[in-house]
């Protein structure tokens, strides 16, 4: 089941990129941002990055509690405003797009009723 209270909001970050080249110092980058200081703000439940099935996107899926923790972050971030700099600053990379989401209903999977 899939606590709706826990991922009150999403950030849905969206990379776009010419050359396949730059996923991996790209997800490099991504990832230990998160590794060294976001895992232990509060409200933080996850990132997931995601490579489209062309190569031409990785969006990185950050959930949160809430909006509120999200912003908070950047408050307490030890790098602020530099890592738009340095995902841009990647070869390959043209363009990067946030949207923020609150979650307002969930459907998780389930089997098959047994009588079906």
């Amino acid at each position: 089941m899939i606590d709706v209270d826990r991922t009150g909001f999403v950030a849905l970050v969206t990379i776009t990129i010419g050359d396949p080249e730059a996923h991996a110092p790209l997800l490099e980058l991504l990832a230990r941002e998160v590794e060294q200081w976001v895992r232990f703000r509060p409200g933080f439940v996850s990132a997931n990055y995601h490579v489209s099935t062309d190569g031409s996107r990785i969006i990185n899926y950050a959930q949160w509690d809430s909006e509120e923790d999200y912003r908070e972050s950047f408050k307490a971030n030890p790098n602020a405003g530099s890592l738009r700099d340095a995902i841009t600053a990647i070869d390959g990379v043209e363009g990067l797009q946030m949207v923020g989401y609150t979650l307002v209903k969930s459907v998780a999977a389930s089997k098959v009723p047994a009588d079906s």
